[in-house]
């Protein structure tokens, strides 16, 4: 039997905002960590509802973020740093996202794993591409967090364009990636090694892709000593 080595939630796609107020699935969901605190909650992006320049936004998401009994990092969503091409406004954006949530990337040694968060949009930049090349070159199995996914999304003009993609792909080959997981779809889907999470506050759409589930959830992840790796989805207001 495997020995667990962390526990780990994923939140994505919360899309906090103060005009609408507090979401009806977050009391139930900050009552569930309070109950049994996870070693760390990991943020994939779209913290905002839409406007990466709404200071009201992330203040309100700032209160409601910080109630979590765990220690907590995020990596930007398109709502939080812009979507591809928005370039020439995504310095000011991510500093923003730095002071409010921390850096945009990171890495962290989680019993036995080495996290590593990406800031999907500034793959193909030679500086980053080179530390996330670093960041994933370890002894220990890697588990990546990132705001869009790398495979199965349909070209609907929301997916990672190739060329990020692809930088994604160069950057980490040869190197013991286990876990890909990443928000955005708003669904929960599991395709190899990559796990999608759903939105926590907005239900996907309708699609005709691979198998997945539209309903708002979160992600449990349990990391184990051996390496191996579990998850589920949650709805902590279906929890009893």
């Amino acid at each position: 039997m495997a020995t667990l080595a962390a526990r780990v939630v994923q939140l994505t796609d919360t899309h906090f905002s103060a005009r609408l107020g507090m979401p009806a699935e977050w009391p139930a969901t900050r009552d569930w960590l309070l109950a049994a605190p996870p070693d760390l909650v990991v943020h994939t992006g779209d913290i905002v509802l839409e406007d990466p320049d709404d200071e009201n936004d992330r203040a309100f998401a700032g209160e409601l973020l910080e109630q979590l009994p765990a220690p907590l990092l995020a990596v930007p969503g398109n709502h939080d740093a812009g979507f591809y091409g928005e370039d020439a406004d995504r310095p000011r954006r991510l500093d923003a996202f730095r002071q409010a949530w921390g850096d945009d990337r990171f890495i962290v040694e989680v019993a036995g794993w080495r996290l590593v968060g990406v800031n999907c949009y500034l793959l193909g930049d030679a500086e980053h591409d080179a530390w996330l090349a670093d960041a994933v070159d370890s002894n220990e199995p890697v588990a990546v967090f990132i705001h869009q996914p790398i495979v199965g999304e349909p070209a609907d003009g929301w997916e990672t364009p190739r060329p990020a993609a692809e930088a994604f792909r160069r950057a980490t080959v040869g190197a013991d990636v286990e876990v890909i997981a990443s928000g955005h779809r708003h669904r929960s889907a599991h395709l190899g090694r990559a796990v999608w999470a759903p939105s926590l506050t907005i239900p996907g759409d309708d699609w005709g892709e691979h198998p997945s589930d539209p309903r708002c959830g979160l992600v449990e992840h349990w990391l184990d000593a051996d390496g191996g790796h579990r998850h589920r989805t949650v709805r902590p207001w279906q929890e009893r």
